[in-house]
């Protein structure tokens, strides 16, 4: 790590567009290594998950967009340069996963990548048909049985699953007990970095299940993006910081360089800015202990439990993903 990087990671402008520009980075390089790989990215039709989609389509990918719009996925399916196969499923909807994830593997589909970029913050609490407070569903459950019901379709010992989390989750340590907010006031800021840190979390552990069967796992921080999501939950924020937001392609670089480059083929278990490692705290504050770990990642897999199918591959003599 240069200087100037050590910098921009100690402070706020690294998560902003002077963080790319100083790091040099080159939102038209070109990843001929993912060709002819298949990459599933949920979140695809706006934002940071439709550039990813655009991006990994364009180097020679077969993507496979998610999202919950039929014409946004139409249309994406449409302008993208390369090939993009779409499925229209509501994300917050165990049982939508479910079904969707039961179906792609029944249908003998492969995935090299899977990009959990979807994410909601809600500006009220709000709880699901199934019981689930709607940060939680999106963020953080509905991603881990995603990932876990597509675990027959991942190629061993190449693919790679990325969990697009955020800066956020630096201001709110791990928590089992409040992770659907069910205790205090309601604040969106903190649901949405509660489940933020839930990721980097859980892509730690994931890292270390699916080593055995060589699925690379990290979550990452696409910095301070101009999206839909900004301008509706954090109009103030936007306001202020609007001249120094990256744009989506920015924001999508990492993720696209985590699933489609040489340079990561070894990387598993970090928490990555940039195309680069960084530090999971900034505090003492958010550090969790081993107990607090195991009682977050038992609580997902009790909830998760009725919308989890047993994967038929599992890493060899190993645990599998949902242990």
């Amino acid at each position: 790590m240069s200087g100037t990087d050590a910098f921009l990671d100690r402070t706020l402008l690294g998560f902003t567009k002077l963080g790319v520009s100083a790091r040099g980075l080159d939102m038209h390089e070109r990843f001929p290594e993912v060709a002819g790989k298949h990459v599933l990215v949920t979140g695809a039709t706006g934002g940071i998950g439709r550039a990813a989609v655009r991006r990994l389509a364009s180097n020679g990918a077969t993507v496979h967009a998610v999202g919950r719009s039929p014409d946004k996925l139409a249309a994406l399916e449409t302008d993208a340069d390369g090939t993009v196969q779409t499925y229209c499923a509501d994300l917050s909807n165990m049982e939508a996963i479910r079904n969707l994830t039961t179906g792609f593997v029944a249908d003998g589909n492969r995935l090299d990548g899977i990009v959990n970029n979807v994410g909601v913050m809600s500006p009220e609490r709000i709880v699901t048909p199934e019981g689930f407070e709607i940060s939680y569903a999106v963020n953080l459950l509905g991603q881990y049985v995603l990932t876990t019901n597509l675990i027959p379709s991942l190629t061993a010992g190449e693919s790679r699953v990325v969990l697009v989390s955020s800066g956020g989750m630096y201001t709110e340590p791990l928590t089992a007990a409040n992770i659907q907010s069910t205790h205090g006031e309601y604040r969106a800021t903190k649901a949405y970095a509660r489940t933020k840190r839930g990721q980097v979390a859980l892509a730690s552990h994931w890292a270390r299940g699916l080593a055995t069967i060589g699925v690379r796992v990290n979550s990452m921080h696409p910095g301070w993006v101009d999206t839909d999501g900004v301008r509706d939950s954090l109009p103030t924020f936007r306001r202020i910081t609007r001249p120094l937001l990256r744009n989506a392609d920015q924001g999508a670089d990492t993720i696209v360089w985590l699933i489609a480059s040489d340079e990561a083929t070894e990387l598993t278990g970090h928490f990555i800015h940039d195309r680069i490692p960084r530090r999971v705290h900034r505090t003492k504050r958010t550090v969790a202990e081993a107990s607090t770990v195991d009682q977050f990642i038992t609580t997902l897999k009790k909830d998760a439990a009725p919308y989890v199918v047993s994967p038929t591959k599992k890493p060899k003599d190993g645990p599998s993903a949902t242990d």
